[in-house]
């Protein structure tokens, strides 16, 4: 694979990669995964399971640092303890450091004490490396000083393949029972219920809606909405659940929870859809392009050459641009 980041990666002896690791999944966890299981020369300082330890969590990673030489350290957190830690050993250890940012919204913190500290990251880091040009504009345009090397590029790393049927028995009967009844397939995902200036992030409700109205045109539309974290806003999901009972499309709409990587399922869907409301880049669009299954993705940011883009929370955009990919298939 073509990058950039890969090739500095490998060109270090000894690499540390702090942030999440599955479990649980996510964008940020899966890609640390991946990253690790390419690289040859690097170790990963878990934060997902380092977070049972509170406190602790901070005194394993300064022993780590203090008893290992590292030629980088490579953070997908910015976590203000574990920031300041690495701002201190670098000019120690002399290791370089380099950040990613996944998504643009690292200054939207209310707190001046954490976007002081994070001027002060960026302005130390040897590599800054984002997902997307629009998160080095937010970042010029807050006058923010960013280090001399920038590597603009997709978060998105291919799946070790050797996992899928590892991966596959993860999922419940009822999926395939579901996919194998179906005459489309669509698929989207979300972590969680979030919301982003009062709205739906992730656009559950809008994946709801479509659904709907594409069952006028195909009967037996399938959509599949992965949610790996249902214990979150539960009264909002209540009551999208309530909607589609409403709108009688429970034999249509399938949710798949808990802790899954969804890959394998763009090998059997015939469209994904992220209609997100903002966004980093979103490796899932990627994923799905990678195994040949069109995406369509709201118009929020920069994604993945091959996106077919629709104008963000415009359900008739969506519809439109829906109808065409499945009459194709």
């Amino acid at each position: 694979m073509n990058s950039k980041l890969l090739s500095i990666l490998n060109s270090y002896k000894r690499v540390l990669i702090i942030g999440p690791y599955p479990p649980p999944l996510g964008g940020v966890s899966v890609h640390i995964y991946r990253l690790n299981y390419i690289l040859k020369n690097s170790q990963v300082f878990d934060l997902s399971q380092a977070q049972k330890f509170k406190g602790h969590r901070y005194l394993k990673l300064l022993n780590l640092i203090i008893n290992k030489k590292f030629d980088a350290v490579h953070i997908h957190t910015y976590d203000i303890k574990i920031i300041v830690i690495m701002l201190i050993f670098k000019a120690i250890n002399k290791f370089d450091l380099i950040a990613t940012s996944h998504n643009p919204r690292l200054f939207n913190e209310n707190s001046k004490t954490k976007n002081f500290i994070y001027k002060i990251l960026l302005k130390n880091l040897d590599i800054l490396v984002v997902v997307g040009k629009h998160i080095v504009e937010d970042y010029q345009n807050r006058g923010i000083e960013l280090p001399k090397k920038i590597i603009i590029e997709p978060a998105f790393l291919p799946p070790p393949e050797d996992d899928e049927e590892k991966i596959l028995n993860t999922y419940p009967l009822e999926l395939f029972e579901f996919i194998k009844k179906s005459s489309h397939i669509i698929l989207a995902n979300a972590f969680q219920i979030t919301f982003h200036n009062g709205i739906d992030l992730y656009g559950l409700d809008m994946c709801i809606e479509l659904t709907a109205k594409l069952k006028k045109d195909y009967p037996n539309i399938g959509f599949i909405f992965a949610l790996a974290n249902e214990n979150v806003n539960k009264e909002y999901l209540a009551k999208m659940k309530q909607i589609i009972k409403e709108l009688d499309i429970e034999d249509n709409f399938y949710f798949l929870t808990g802790q899954k990587e969804l890959w394998p399922l763009f090998k059997k869907a015939d469209l994904m859809i992220r209609p997100t409301n903002t966004d980093g880049y979103g490796i899932s669009i990627r994923e799905a392009l990678y195994f040949d299954c069109p995406a369509i993705a709201s118009d929020v940011c920069d994604r993945p050459e091959g996106t077919i883009i629709f104008k963000n929370r415009d359900l008739d955009d969506l519809y439109i641009k829906t109808i065409g990919v499945l009459n194709e298939k």
